[in-house]
């Protein structure tokens, strides 16, 4: 989940929420500084809690607002408004990348000149992990026995394999 507020800049700023709890204030203490003069220095709280988020009002002057709604403490959903002062945040759930966006980002990476396979090699390649082959038999070393001296192919996809004696 993630906060989004724009500043008085017109700058947009987003804030990801976890674990750990995140207040809101004017003071250089807080997670979130607001240049707000009617925000107090520690104004509220966010804290996520048997699986949602709360907010909380920490006995700030001009109160913690959500969906117009003057509150102690609140249960947040997704598209929730929350207002401190004259700052507007809007809660949102952050976005989880769907069929339609992964869609697009091949699109674009075809766009760039690559193929198909070579996309579909690099998302396998992604996701599995790198293991490293087994030898293959004509790669195997026996003590005592010094590497192959030649090989020849079989019709059947063997290797008949010459081996010399190590001498000591």
């Amino acid at each position: 989940m993630q906060i989004r507020y724009t500043k008085p800049d017109g700058t947009q700023v987003e804030f990801s929420l976890g674990d750990q709890p995140v207040t809101i204030g004017r003071s250089a203490d807080a997670d979130i500084v607001l240049l707000d003069e009617r925000v107090s220095r520690i104004h509220c709280g966010l804290r996520l809690w048997d699986g949602d988020f709360y907010i909380k009002d920490l006995k700030s002057r001009n109160g913690t607002w959500v969906n117009n709604s003057k509150v102690d403490v609140a249960k947040l959903k997704a598209g929730d408004v929350i207002r401190t002062g004259s700052t507007t945040f809007t809660f949102e759930q952050t976005p989880a990348v769907g069929a339609e966006t992964a869609i697009q980002e091949i699109e674009g990476k075809m766009d760039l000149g690559k193929g198909y396979t070579t996309i579909l090699r690099e998302i396998v390649d992604d996701v599995a992990p790198q293991a490293k082959p087994a030898p293959s038999a004509s790669e195997q070393t026996v003590p005592g026995v010094s590497a192959p001296t030649g090989a020849s192919k079989l019709g059947t996809g063997r290797r008949i394999i010459k081996i010399k004696r190590a001498t000591e």
